[in-house]
């Protein structure tokens, strides 16, 4: 059965998702500090975010609890990262321009990516997301990859046939979870871009 649907993880696939960069824009002394080790782990590494990615918490919420967590002198400028961290997202271009030639060839475009509600904010700098017709954020229903739920949604909410999708993610667990599912996978490193079109070709994807 022919590819028709191409679907696209976010971070590490449509952009280039560096949480140490990001806390390194807004502490002194840049990225190679134990003061960015630290505010990395807690803001970006610990249990709240997964959660506010599962949509089981509000930022409010989240940051109450991670606050508490870093010395008093690293919670301003945490609490700036924490609400200004997407200024510093960079789109991948290879990623963003074979989504458009995809489209172009009239394949149709989808997003399913572990997120919190904050992508709303940032979404329109991506450029895929000006092209998809369609996407799951995990924040939105709560639900989170690699668990099947989340893939059953996005297949059911647009009447997807598996058979005809190909799931491009950076995760070994969530192209795993697509694939016993019956979707065509590709498991994408930023710094092999080339194996992505291989794969896409291998599935007789043309562009």
């Amino acid at each position: 059965m022919a590819v028709k649907n191409i679907i696209f993880d976010m971070g590490q696939v449509l952009i280039d998702y560096c949480p140490e960069r990001y806390t390194a824009a807004f502490l002194p002394g840049g990225q190679n500090t134990k003061d960015c080790e630290l505010v990395t782990k807690i803001l970006f590494g610990g249990e709240e975010w997964q959660k506010l990615d599962a949509g089981q918490i509000t930022e409010a919420d989240a940051l109450s609890a991670m606050l508490p967590q870093l010395p008093e002198r690293l919670r301003a400028p945490a609490r700036a990262l924490f609400y200004g961290w997407q200024s510093y997202i960079r789109p991948i271009p290879q990623t963003n321009h074979l989504a458009a030639l995809l489209k172009q060839s009239g394949y149709r475009l989808y997003i399913l990516s572990n997120t919190g509600v904050r992508l709303h904010v940032y979404s329109h700098r991506i450029p895929a997301f000006g092209l998809i017709n369609g996407a799951v954020y995990s924040a939105d229903v709560q639900q989170i990859k690699p668990n099947a739920d989340i893939f059953q949604t996005l297949l059911h909410r647009y009447s997807l046939n598996p058979e005809e999708c190909f799931f491009i993610d950076d995760n070994a667990d969530n192209v795993q979870a697509a694939a016993v599912l019956g979707i065509h996978t590709h498991q994408f490193d930023k710094d092999h871009y080339p194996a992505l079109e291989e794969a896409l070709k291998r599935a007789g994807v043309k562009w």
